[in-house]
């Protein structure tokens, strides 16, 4: 893994509130989580807990209304990763902690065809955290990089 002792490096994105634009961030999550060296299914799930939140930004905030910014700010130092999505749009009073699922996974006709981001998020990263700062909702994802898996 590339050592940043001490500083914070940082890369901001910005995309348009279209899902057709939501691949650019995760090239950009997964180019980055690689270089960690972090393991490819520790890649994926990274990945796939970011591409969720910039899909639950467009959708939720914005309507799924194109024209609106979806900012992604990817931060690493050597003990932690953090990625911090910030839209415009809607407060998602709805985001709270998940209380689980409530599906039976082994029965594909149980399977909930939405709702799961959130839960996802939490599956795979050390904290998940909403709040809304200067009019932004901004969720913040965070992994520690001591913890190798």
């Amino acid at each position: 893994m590339e050592s940043f002792p001490g500083q914070d490096v940082s890369i901001r994105i910005s995309i348009d509130s279209r899902l057709d634009q939501v691949h650019m961030v995760g090239y950009a999550v997964h180019g980055i989580c690689s270089q960690l060296g972090l393991g490819d299914i520790v890649v994926y799930q990274l990945e796939l807990a970011v591409v969720e939140a910039v899909n639950n930004a467009i959708k939720h905030a914005y309507g799924s209304v194109a024209g609106h910014p979806v900012e992604v700010v990817i931060s690493v130092n050597d003990k932690r990763l953090q990625f911090e999505i910030c839209d415009d749009g809607e407060t998602l009073h709805f985001l709270t902690k998940s209380t689980g699922l409530d599906f039976d996974p082994r029965n594909k006709t149980s399977l909930p065809e939405g709702g799961m981001g959130l839960h996802i998020m939490e599956q795979v990263m050390d904290d998940v955290n909403y709040f809304v700062r200067d009019g932004r909702n901004c969720l913040v994802l965070g992994k520690s990089l001591s913890k190798r898996n």
